[in-house]
């Protein structure tokens, strides 16, 4: 009785697992749209980040996995295996990871095999492997590291679809097509997750505007949310200019608008959790030819190595583009986040989060001291234009 009772318990809390990420319900979330009246109180008596580098708690240099011609979602046979790549998000990884899963598992749907080998443990990982488990599969995850190795861990945890995720010359009507439907899916699929532990949060961005140009370099080569993005798909309102009376900085250009932010540590706990409690499997393993994955005991493989297809697959599409993070002492009382001069702030759980930077092509993962002193003289110059 009380083993029939503990199975019951068991399964009880796999359904609710299931329905609390609602990966199969049909609710839709209304995009907010671009109307001009959305704000209506005051937004003075901000509070301020306390800057100095003392306060700094870590550093680290996170890897973009972008792939020039965008994300690389489709099925590829190789010997007796059918694998099905997931990877090549650059900068829009965590926005896009509930989106493109989906395409992926549906790629899967097709293949009738109920036993599918995830490769790779960051968020297009561990977001593929719980959409199959949604499914009824029985996922093993193989990988080399787990969080908080994973350079999954390593980014800004914003909502950002369109960053460094594809050249502009080599948008297609298909990727767009693509695009707009993991766009979509993915947007919802947070939604649900509002109010679960603080993992997903509407948070207020403001943007100065400055005459510094520099942080706008590079950039223009990627696509932008106007080249993606169709008529129906405003999650956001437009950024709106404030007037004197509600701007909180002694600036006049800034521009104020919500966004969403990832909590990322309890993210990841909690998809890595949620695995396992589904009844999963995480291996260690390092894959260094395709010979070792033709050696996993499954025929169904879903790709999710980021960089590591560039070597796995002979992917040269793949760079790395790094990214490096400082972290301030945690202060709860900031809601906000803010932007100047290509130097942004944003208060997470785990830490004021400070970055900015992209350097293409490259490898290293140690953080500078001259990007963290650009940092906090940039998130001290906010403050210093800040009312009181």
């Amino acid at each position: 009785m009380k083993n029939h009772r503990r199975d019951f318990i068991r399964k009880a809390t796999l359904v609710g697992l299931s329905t609390g990420l609602g990966l199969g319900a049909c609710t839709r979330y209304i995009p907010t749209g671009s109307d001009g009246n959305f704000y209506i109180n005051s937004s003075k008596g901000l509070p301020k980040v306390n800057v100095s580098k003392k306060r700094v708690i870590k550093e680290s240099v996170g890897l973009r996995p972008f792939r020039k011609k965008g994300p690389r979602i489709e099925l590829q046979e190789l010997d007796n295996k059918k694998i099905v790549h997931n990877y090549g998000h650059g900068g829009s990884g965590w926005s896009l990871s509930w989106g493109t899963s989906k395409i992926a598992a549906d790629i899967i749907d097709t293949l009738y095999s109920k036993e599918v080998a995830v490769i790779g443990c960051g968020i297009i990982g561990l977001t593929t492997a719980r959409t199959l488990q949604d499914r009824g599969y029985n996922v093993t995850i193989y990988t080399k590291e787990v969080f908080p190795r994973v350079t999954s861990a390593m980014a800004t945890g914003t909502w950002s679809p369109t960053s460094r995720l594809i050249l502009k010359e080599n948008i297609t009507p298909a990727f767009t097509e693509m695009f707009q439907q993991a766009c979509s899916h993915s947007f919802n699929t947070f939604q649900r997750l509002l109010g679960i532990n603080q993992m997903v949060n509407w948070m207020e961005n403001y943007h100065i505007a400055s005459n510094d140009h520099s942080s706008n370099n590079g950039h223009q080569k990627y696509a932008a949310k106007a080249q993606l993005f169709s008529h129906e798909m405003n999650f956001y309102p437009s950024p709106n200019q404030l007037n004197h009376r509600d701007n909180p900085f002694k600036v006049k250009h800034v521009y104020k608008s919500p966004t969403t932010i990832f909590n990322i540590p309890i993210f990841m706990k909690m998809l890595r959790d949620d695995f396992l409690l589904a009844g999963g499997k995480i291996e260690f393993k390092t894959f260094n030819k395709p010979e070792d994955i033709d050696a996993l005991p499954q025929k169904c493989i879903a790709n999710c190595t980021g960089l590591g297809s560039l070597e796995l697959f002979g992917d040269e599409e793949m760079m790395p583009i790094s990214g490096q993070l400082c972290f301030l002492i945690p202060q709860p009382e900031l809601t906000y986040r803010a932007s100047m001069s290509g130097v942004y702030f944003i208060p997470r759980k785990d830490g004021i989060m400070l970055g900015g930077n992209g350097i293409e092509n490259n490898w290293d993962i140690t953080p500078d001291d001259e990007v963290t002193d650009r940092y906090l003289e940039g998130v001290a110059e906010m403050m210093k234009i800040m009312k009181s």
